[in-house]
């Protein structure tokens, strides 16, 4: 019987029995922590060690194989050498182990033998339908303490997940000490088998998780983490921290783990579409998890500060402004409010400024005001504090925490700046339920994060979008393709790609191929006059250097004449051997009947764990300098995506009309990314697309892609 991921996973969490594979009764051995580890934190099933060399390990009859095992084994942790774990490994399977963890290293992050013996395994897992954690990995801490961790943290609300061992301890013990409770802690190693996407499925349903967050350095499957992850994350807040953001960090995990690292732009992308919040820094990772689980997602876009001092007061609203985050503008009749409780020195606008000397009364007087709000005016409240003279912290933060009780819908976020004067306060507000920062910006981060998440909750899943489909004739896309490849060609020739552009609907100037100058004079006059003229070759790429181009081309007796000239200065100055195919005869854009033309770039890159990514922006020779461009992932592409990601270029704007310009074609525009999707989809083997330029006329003239290159795999 075939079993779902989360029933698959469940042994991890909760095993009703455990064979240790390589206990020992020797202090400093693996085998001997991780069955301390399981005795210490209180597992209640059955405990098995397994060692050929004794008969009884740390009080627990030992077996010399888990095949000598009388009864059923749920988890099996592997702590032997790697060099013997394949056959291991197969007895387990036979015995009907349910999952493995495997913390033994010296697999597929060393290379050679390790690679080979890690695919065994899988190849072993799947076999024998056994799930595996690692190999590679500190073990995991769910029921029990299955790692080599001698930590073991309290109980709470957050399920997490690491790929980093050496993280997760670090974390652990942090953890500890800031009193943090976790539902679960999961290492998950090189991910040979079971992967962050299989336990977010699972801590998905697990009604002791109320945050999911993992610190990641790759993904190994974009289709699925897209599917499960969009998911989960409609249920409960999935946080991840991702390393590799610059180009040595993200050789490092490769280095780290034998993943392949993708681009950092497709991660945030990738991340945006499934739902998921993405932390900068561990610190973040933390904020956010605590914030979620005792702070109520706003149900409102619009936020108020109340400080007791102006200086703090304006580097929350520039925090604020720099998220993005709705700052409240109050009504009249709440500004009449606060006018008649507050000091006529007060500000009474947002940020509200209850000045220096307020007493605790006094900040319950303007929150109650603010709070009474609809959502829609307040959605919730930053309230910052700083210890002065009449400060009464610990009052004040009693006073919040009775207004969180009244207001419970209402996401209030405190900053108490300071140190020993507020340490009292910040803990009497978060155990009240008010997440409490030290400084202004990390309580702006975490409410900004609230907000993300409303509107995670508010969008459309994104595999249930209707995505638009155009009919194409995609046999014949495959047999261009399949000549290039039996050529032995990596890069399409321009008459080809012409072709393909023609089968998907993407306007580009007509292009046909000449091999005598006959054919180039009645291609010529087929596609109209004027006409360009083009060498054709795969050694040649600077045309213009050999003598290979020639514009302007206005009738049948100019075209045969451009023809022979053409293939003789080919011949005589391009490179040697080269393989002449012919000539282009491609229709010449006419500028001069245009209003207004602008040049832009559209491209496609395949990142190795996310697929294609569109990338739009101002073109033209100088597009490289400009760097006006903007990225987005093909995967589940339509009409809204493009057009978002347009108007996030700055030529967008001019597109639009600027100083008494017509519109340009736009929807022309979106047409071609949206096309250019689905060419990229249907066809894998497609690496890299550039178009540079195209010219964008104004809307009743279109468009025209002139320069395009395809790029295939060997």
């Amino acid at each position: 019987m075939t079993l779902s991921t989360v029933q698959s996973i469940q042994p991890f969490f909760h095993p009703k029995s455990v064979a240790v594979i390589g206990a020992s009764n020797k202090l400093g051995k693996i085998g001997h922590t991780v069955l301390l580890n399981m005795e210490k934190s209180g597992y209640k099933g059955k405990i098995y060690p397994i060692n050929p060399k004794e008969s009884e390990i740390y009080g627990f009859t030992a077996f010399k194989s888990v095949l000598d095992v009388p009864g059923d084994i749920d988890l099996g942790v592997i702590c032997i050498p790697s060099r013997f774990c394949v056959p291991v490994v197969e007895e387990c399977g036979k015995k009907g182990v349910k999952s493995l963890v495997i913390i033994t290293a010296g697999f597929k992050e060393i290379g050679g033998e390790g690679m080979v013996r890690e695919n065994r395994i899988n190849e072993l897992a799947k076999q024998y339908n056994m799930r595996i954690l690692g190999p590679n990995c500190l073990g995991l801490i769910t029921d029990g303490n299955f790692s080599f961790s001698s930590l073991s943290p309290d109980k709470g609300h957050i399920g997490m997940l690491s790929q980093s061992g050496a993280m997760m301890t670090g974390l652990l013990d942090w953890a500890i000490e800031n009193q943090i409770g976790f539902s679960s802690f999961i290492s998950l190693g090189n991910k040979c088998d079971a992967d962050e996407v299989d336990f977010i499925e699972y801590l998905a349903q697990d009604e002791q998780t109320k945050v999911i967050a993992a610190y990641i350095e790759s993904v190994q499957d974009g289709d699925k983490f897209f599917k499960v992850v969009s998911e989960a994350s409609k249920k409960k807040p999935v946080i991840l921290l991702k390393s590799g953001r610059s180009a040595a960090g993200a050789k490092a995990a490769s280095s780290h783990t034998g993943a392949l690292a993708g681009s950092d732009i497709a991660f945030d992308l990738a991340f945006k579409k499934a739902g998921v919040i993405r932390a900068e820094t561990i610190s973040d990772l933390f904020n956010y998890c605590m914030t979620f689980i005792i702070a109520p997602i706003p149900k409102g876009d619009k936020f108020a500060i109340v400080t007791n001092a102006g200086g703090p007061g304006i580097v929350c609203t520039d925090a604020m402004e720099a998220a993005k985050l709705g700052i409240a503008r109050f009504s009249e009749d709440t500004i009449d409010k606060l006018r008649s409780v507050l000091p006529a020195e007060s500000n009474f606008y947002n940020p509200v400024d209850i000045i220096g000397d307020a007493p605790p009364e006094r900040y319950e007087d303007a929150l109650d005001i603010l709070l009474q709000c609809s959502d829609s005016e307040v959605a919730g409240c930053i309230i910052l504090l700083t210890p002065q003279a009449q400060t009464k912290p610990l009052e004040v933060a009693q006073k919040i925490t009775a207004l969180h009780q009244k207001y419970p819908t209402k996401t209030l976020i405190a900053s108490f700046i300071g140190g020993v004067s507020v340490n009292e306060a910040a803990k009497v507000l978060t155990q009240g339920g008010v997440p409490t920062y030290a400084f202004p910006e990390d309580a702006v981060r975490v409410l900004n994060g609230l907000k993300i998440y409303n509107d995670i909750q508010n969008a459309p899943i994104i595999t249930s979008k209707k995505i638009e489909h155009f009919e194409v004739d995609k046999e014949r896309v495959k047999e261009i393709l399949s000549q290039v490849r039996a050529d032995g060609r990596v890069v399409l020739l321009s008459y080809e790609t012409s072709e393909i552009f023609d089968l998907y609907g993407i306007k580009n100037p007509k292009s046909r191929l000449a091999q005598t100058a006959r054919d180039a004079a009645q291609l010529a006059e087929e596609i109209g006059f004027p006409v360009v003229m083009k060498i054709v070759s795969p050694q040649i790429i600077h045309k213009w250097d050999c003598g290979g181009v020639v514009l302007n081309i206005k009738s049948a007796e100019e075209a045969k004449k451009a023809f022979i000239t053409i293939m003789s200065n080919a011949r005589t100055k391009g490179p040697a051997g080269a393989d002449l195919r012919g000539v282009e005869v491609q229709e010449m854009i006419i500028k001069e009947d245009k209003k207004k033309i602008n040049e832009l770039i559209f491209g496609v890159n395949r990142d190795p764990q996310w697929g294609p990514m569109i990338m739009v922006g101002s073109g033209g020779i100088y597009a490289n300098y400009v760097k006006d461009v903007k990225f987005d992932l093909a995967y589940q592409y339509d009409r809204n995506d493009a057009m978002a990601q347009l108007q996030q270029t700055n030529i967008s704007k001019i597109l639009e009309g600027v100083r008494g310009e017509p519109r340009s074609d736009i929807e022309g525009v979106i047409d071609i990314m949206v096309r250019l999707s689905q060419l990229v989809n249907d066809f894998p083997e497609i690496i890299e697309l550039d178009i540079n330029p195209c010219l964008v006329f104004e809307s009743e003239k279109g468009y025209s892609a002139v320069d395009i290159k395809i790029t295939i795999k060997h």
